[in-house]
């Protein structure tokens, strides 16, 4: 997954409406997918620095974040009759291979995608008001043969400090010894992309020093963050 140097941390909550960046032609509340969504595995990278600052993978940590965050969306679809939710288990091993590829395209996105969303780049402001990301073609066929619209992306990162990291950190916010390593940030980004054109219908992120993602309680919380304007489309639907 590509989020390293992306600059998750200068991501802000904005203000009231869409909180991330919704694509001009849903904006209106025209939403015409949203009917059979695909909801993709999360792509967490979880790395926890020991007493030595080397730093290690936590799989299984990630594999609990990826778990909890898909129950999230699949009960987000038990309680919304508008839309069904496609399980990525249902497909077979190349289609599977195929979703998974477009997920770390959508990640190599992430970087420019937030610039756009925070107007951090001048000559991008059009960007946000006439958002037209793409992945391109390639979940077309699967699209048609499997009769699925919209396929959901989440990435994320955290780092966090094993237990004798902690006391040393500890010890040297008092007794100044050495360098310590406080808190990264905890981040999950999220796109809504249509499967038949490619197109990223909504973009948003979140961070939190206080949260982690080896908490399902902070999983939980984030996700419902970046997922708020997903709800919102879908319940525009409903109401149109």
């Amino acid at each position: 997954m590509v989020l390293g140097g992306v600059g998750l941390a200068a991501a802000a909550l904005t203000g009231c409406g869409a909180r991330g960046i919704v694509r001009h032609d849903l904006a209106g509340g025209s939403q015409a997918g949203l009917r059979r969504v695909l909801v993709v595995p999360a792509d967490f990278v979880i790395t926890e620095v020991t007493f030595g600052k080397t730093e290690e993978r936590v799989v299984a940590a990630e594999r609990r974040a990826a778990q909890t965050l898909a129950q999230q969306i699949k009960a987000l679809g038990d309680r919304d009759a508008s839309f069904d939710v496609v399980r990525f288990e249902s497909l077979e091993a190349d289609e599977r291979e195929t979703v998974l590829q477009h997920r770390a395209l959508f990640a190599t996105m992430v970087s420019q995608m937030l610039q756009v969303k925070q107007g951090a780049v001048d000559v991008w402001a059009d960007k946000a008001r006439y958002f037209d990301y793409t992945l391109g073609r390639g979940l077309a066929d699967l699209a048609r043969e499997r009769q699925v619209d919209t396929a959901i992306f989440i990435v994320g990162k955290d780092k966090v400090r094993s237990l004798s990291r902690k006391v040393l950190d500890t010890i040297n916010a008092v007794l100044p010894l050495g360098e310590s390593l406080s808190s990264q940030p905890a981040a999950v980004v999220i796109g809504v992309v249509d499967m038949r054109s490619g197109d990223v219908l909504m973009f948003d992120s979140d961070t939190a020093t206080r949260k982690s993602l080896t908490n399902d309680d902070d999983v939980r919380a984030l996700g419902e963050t970046v997922l708020s304007d997903f709800r919102r489309a879908v319940k525009a639907r409903r109401g149109s």
